[in-house]
């Protein structure tokens, strides 16, 4: 995956983490979401880790996956041939940073910690998009990334998931009670069809991300 970072093109996302939703900037707040986004690409040391897992029976799980509960997995995973699992993380930089910066001022804590959030998450779009590319040389189609937490699948299997990705390798743990740590840091599963997977989705032209879009940069949309 190619190195990933902030730009002028992320500040809106930024924002829309910090709640602004089409207010004026003034143009120090500007200044100090670029300086903010500036220091979270200099702590960051974003690593990734991806194991794909075939399916022989398409109504069930492959033994390694046999943690997964609740419907919702399992309708999002419904048809699939293949389930890419994936890990990623920003690195322990991100977490000194937001803490020395907590002590000095609050402000500039407050959006850095936007910024690495919107970070992690174009560090994914990027793996993503990369991936939608490949299969979709091969005729296949993904599904959306579904992590632990969502809908009803329990963020306590974060710790199966990590011993199954052997996170630790990009220095990845999880707690007891199924944080991530580092903080910014993520797991998904997206599933493989030969089908087209029917979703609701805006619209490119209506999307916050347009102008800054990972999926866009590698020739495919978040739909495929």
């Amino acid at each position: 995956m190619e190195q990933v970072t902030l730009g002028p093109q992320d500040r809106s996302e930024v924002l829309r983490y910090l709640e602004y939703r089409g207010q004026e900037l003034p143009a120090e707040l500007t200044d100090q979401v670029d300086y903010c986004m500036d220091q979270v690409n200099r702590a960051a040391d974003p690593r990734c880790l991806m194991k794909i897992f075939s399916r022989k029976d398409r109504d069930d799980y492959p033994p390694e996956l046999a943690f997964l509960t609740g419907e919702d997995i399992r309708r999002h995973l419904d048809g699939c041939e293949e389930i890419i699992c994936l890990a990623a993380t920003l690195g322990s930089g991100i977490d000194s940073l937001l803490r020395k910066t907590q002590i000095r001022d609050m402000a500039d804590a407050l959006i850095m910690d936007s910024c690495a959030s919107t970070l992690i998450e174009a560090v994914c779009d990027s793996l993503d998009a990369e991936l939608r590319a490949q299969y979709q040389k091969r005729g296949k189609y993904l599904t959306f990334r579904f992590s632990p937490g969502y809908g009803d699948l329990p963020i306590g299997i974060n710790s199966q998931f990590a011993a199954l990705m052997e996170s630790r390798r990009i220095g990845l743990t999880v707690s007891a009670s199924g944080i991530m740590i580092p903080r910014k840091s993520v797991t998904a599963m997206i599933g493989v069809s030969r089908q087209p997977r029917e979703k609701k989705q805006k619209s490119c032209a209506a999307c916050n991300l347009n102008g800054s879009c990972r999926f866009r940069m590698n020739g495919v949309t978040c739909g495929q």
